[in-house]
């Protein structure tokens, strides 16, 4: 049996029906190479080289991920005439925007759909969780509040259908109630989601490579030590289940393959390219689609400086988006005038949390009372420090301080607090926005808690 990553030693003539079809096909959508390569998750230069005949020896998952964006099996190819002839079908819609017609049997969906708006500045994310998901049975997106997590893992999925025979389930876990404050409830209420969305009839082993669903957890970060336990019986006992959850907090698993969500990058672009930063492009967007009538084309500098304040958290991008319709820009680019704007702001279908400050408040609360006390005391620091930096932070008691600090300060980083600039030496930095809300919402640890064991 071939394996995704495997390569299709195909005959010339399958070479020809793979390039006529998928040329033919993504004309008839109406999609760019890059379009086709963001719906399906392949790379630009590999639909390129297929489309010239280039590549003779395609990986096995890339020719699924681009048939499956048109809704296509392999026995399409197999027509070797285009549609106009009598051969090739039309274009079947994609499933995140369009479900096809009853009777052609789509693999069901259960729960919250992707959002209509295309990703920005995720293609490579998409492209790495598409190929993780297929090759493994349990992936893990770990990052900050706002940063798309959600938003990927359902694009992800919907791109994904066509692979699940018995479809795709996602369960939002935000309402089931903290571990660390009622651990049986918590693990209760994961086994009832769960158990009402997993097939039955995909325990069986005969049947694991014909019936297969993939469930979408998302928002586990509270409840990260149960899910573990439970996504762990749920794959021992259905081999055709994959699993995909969504964590602030990384999840303890050693068969999990973790996949960190970046902020969009805020950056300028190399010499001689015109394109825009990741942050400001979805910057931009959101303007165009509230705002159609301004242009912001003359101010980029000011909208890259927006964005690198926010630091490229695509809620908060979008929140201060929205903000243009009653404020100018130059209004946004004070930082401690931009996070009491947005702190109040209504977030409504973009994100589960009412507000930015709900949001961070979330993750805040789920820490014990030593990691808020050194995240408080982090604050004091310069905007990027290293380990040592920390160690130099005062305290109440110097017993043991290094290690302790450094386990903290690895904790906080897990949980998605501190960002890490990961090169020769570790640099950390505390975001804008957790900053914000640590140093003028939440109240100061206790001083006596900073060798308490969290």
């Amino acid at each position: 049996m071939q394996t995704p990553n495997e390569t299709i030693p195909f005959r010339p003539t399958d070479i020809h029906s793979l390039r006529d079809f998928l040329l033919h096909q993504r004309r008839m959508s109406g999609w760019t190479q890059e379009e086709l390569s963001e719906r399906s998750g392949v790379s630009v230069r590999t639909i390129r080289n297929l489309e010239t005949g280039s590549n003779i020896n395609p990986r096995r998952s890339s020719v699924s991920l681009l048939l499956s964006a048109f809704g296509a099996t392999a026995s399409a190819l197999d027509k070797g005439a285009p549609a106009e002839s009598g051969g090739w079908p039309a274009p079947v819609p994609h499933p995140e925007t369009e479900r096809p017609a009853a009777d052609s049997g789509p693999p069901p969906w259960y729960g919250p759909r992707p959002l209509p708006a295309p990703l920005v500045g995720r293609q490579a994310d998409l492209r790495h969780l598409l190929g993780a998901v297929q090759r493994g049975r349990l992936v893990v997106l770990t990052g900050p509040g706002g940063v798309g997590k959600t938003r990927l893992a359902l694009a992800a999925a919907a791109r994904l259908l066509p692979l699940f025979q018995d479809g795709v389930a996602v369960a939002e876990l935000h309402d089931c109630p903290p571990e660390h404050l009622d651990p049986v409830r918590a693990a209760s209420e994961l086994h009832r989601i769960t158990g009402d969305l997993v097939r039955s009839d995909i325990s069986t082993r005969e049947d694991a490579g014909m019936r297969r669903q993939l469930l979408v957890l998302d928002s586990a970060e509270h409840v990260v030590q149960q899910t573990a336990r439970v996504v762990r019986g749920l794959l021992d006992a259905h081999p055709g289940l994959h699993v995909l959850v969504t964590s602030r907090r990384t999840m303890a698993v050693s068969a999990a393959e973790t996949w960190e969500v970046e902020p969009l990058d805020t950056g300028m672009p190399a010499r001689g390219e015109s394109a825009v930063p990741s942050a400001v492009e979805l910057f931009l967007r959101r303007v165009q689609a509230s705002l159609p009538t301004l242009d912001l084309s003359s101010r980029l500098p000011l909208v890259r400086e927006l964005c690198a304040l926010l630091d490229g958290i695509p809620l908060a991008i979008e929140l201060a988006a929205g903000r243009l319709r009653s404020l100018p820009l130059t209004s946004l680019l004070d930082d401690d005038t931009l996070f009491h704007l947005l702190a109040r702001v209504d977030a409504g279908d973009l994100s589960r949390h009412r507000t930015l400050s709900s949001s961070v408040r979330w993750s805040y609360e789920l820490l014990p009372t030593p990691h808020r006390d050194l995240l408080h005391r982090l604050t004091a620091l310069p905007r990027t420090f290293s380990l040592d930096d920390a160690l130099t932070i005062p305290g109440p008691d110097d017993t043991a301080r290094a290690p302790h600090v450094a386990h903290l300060l690895a904790e906080l980083a897990d949980a998605s607090l501190v960002q890490i600039h990961r090169e020769r030496q570790y640099n950390y930095r505390v975001p804008s926005l957790v900053r914000h809300f640590v140093t003028e919402v939440a109240e100061p640890a206790q001083e006596d808690a900073w060798c308490a064991v969290g």
